[in-house]
């Protein structure tokens, strides 16, 4: 058992001792390459040392140049820095005057055009509207060709406005109608053809013939002055469109007695009705006048178709009578004559007081009516106002206007009325006088 132990240790011995051999081995050759490789790397960085040496220096040098080069480029820049400052200076003060410029361009080509696209001599250079719209919304200065063109056009425009001229134009006549006619233009301020006015309209880039004319004169004098080569009148609208425009949208009297309402027609009525009865009564009174001034001369004769005549009938009917009872039977008779003298002037007299009022109360309905819608619209429109404040004063215009003459019908008649029963009263007392002879 013993020899059996000592043998495996034996044997176990000679086998740790070759392992620790081999691994001997092992590192020694392990050691080997490592220093080999360190002698092969330190060669190689011995051999790279040189080359960086030269690649440090070449740097350097290049280095050098660069310093040199870029001392040479700050001296560069700082010399174009001045000239570059100097350069905007003097661009700053040419692009003032340059940007002056451009905004009176703008300005005044945006004038043109406002003035052009109303003128009439846009009928007979249509092209010119497109000028002055590209030079008004132009976002640069336009360049010297197209200020000559502009200041063309407008030197054009000037000559033209002084001057008369006919030319075929395109016309929308009242009917509708769009035709070619010849066109007589007066300056700025009148164009014709076939004697009837013409405006222009920008939306339909054509003449327009009024909707209403001026006068039937002023219709005569285009028609003549077309005609006519020598001197003669003509009517002008020195507005450029304007008034003609107001005679065009000038309401007629039928469309102001609508405008009245319920409330003039009501006015109109009753004043033509007292105007009537007045006139009648005038007449009336001055038959009566006449009449009473022809017994006057012979009193003696009488004739009852008169109030004095029929007075002077119950003097001398009654003469045998007391001169109470004569002299009632006269104040009765002068009485009756006196109510028939005056009957209806309490009518006109209420007809003149009633008109204004009923006028007023027009204007108050009216005035209502645009507040109300002033309310609803508010008075971003002034033109709303204006026309409703308008339409409302018609029913005070028609009430003046019918109770003035009423008044004055009124007055009349009363003065007369007055007058006959003075007469009556006094050839009455001249009558009993000779009774009491």
């Amino acid at each position: 058992m013993i020899r059996y132990l000592l043998t495996v240790a034996l044997f176990s011995t000679l086998s740790f001792s070759i392992d620790l051999h081999s691994l001997l081995q092992s590192v020694q050759n392990d050691s080997k390459k490592e220093i080999q490789a360190e002698q092969k790397r330190l060669k190689t960085f011995i051999d790279n040392k040189e080359k960086q040496k030269k690649l440090l220096k070449q740097t350097e040098e290049e280095l050098k140049k660069e310093e040199l080069r870029t001392d040479k480029l700050k001296k560069l820049i700082d010399e174009k820095e001045k000239v570059l400052a100097k350069k905007e200076e003097e661009l700053k003060i040419k692009a003032a005057n340059l940007g002056e410029i451009f905004g009176s361009v703008r300005q005044t080509s945006s004038d043109f055009l406002i003035n052009f696209q109303s003128s009439l001599t846009a009928s007979e250079d249509p092209n010119k509207e497109e000028q002055f719209l590209k030079l008004s919304n132009s976002k640069k200065l336009a360049n010297i060709h197209e200020l000559k063109d502009f200041w063309y056009s407008m030197l054009d425009e000037i000559i033209k406005s002084g001057n008369i001229a006919q030319y075929d134009a395109d016309v929308i006549l009242a009917s509708g109608e769009k035709t070619k006619e010849k066109v007589t233009r007066v300056g700025l301020f009148a164009a014709t053809s076939n004697g009837k006015y013409l405006t222009y309209s920008n939306d339909m880039k054509s003449l327009v013939e009024l909707t209403v004319q001026p006068s039937d004169s002023a219709v005569q004098l285009a028609k003549d002055f077309e005609s006519s080569n020598e001197i003669s009148n003509i009517i002008i609208d020195p507005t450029r469109g304007t008034l003609f425009e107001m005679i065009a949208n000038n309401p007629t009297i039928m469309d102001r007695l609508t405008q009245g309402g319920i409330v003039g027609y009501i006015i109109l009525i009753l004043g033509a009705l007292g105007l009537l009865f007045a006139l009648f009564k005038i007449i009336v009174l001055n038959i009566s006048s006449i009449k009473i001034k022809k017994q006057m001369k012979n009193i003696s004769k009488i004739n009852q178709d008169n109030s004095l005549g029929k007075i002077a009938h119950i003097f001398y009917e009654n003469s045998n009578d007391s001169i109470n009872d004569l002299e009632i039977k006269i104040g009765q008779a002068i009485l009756k004559e006196t109510t028939q003298i005056k009957k209806g002037q309490s009518f006109v007299k209420l007809l003149a007081a009633v008109t204004p009022l009923l006028g007023l109360l027009g204007t108050v309905t009216g005035m209502i009516a645009t507040f109300q819608a002033i309310t609803l619209f508010g008075t971003g429109d002034p033109k709303l106002m204006a026309g409703g404040i308008s339409t409302a004063l018609i029913t005070t215009v028609l009430g003046l206007v019918t109770a003035i003459p009423l008044l004055f019908a009124y007055t009349y008649i009363s003065s007369k009325s007055e007058e006959l029963v003075s007469i009556l009263e006094e050839q009455s007392i001249g009558l009993l006088a000779k009774t009491l002879k």
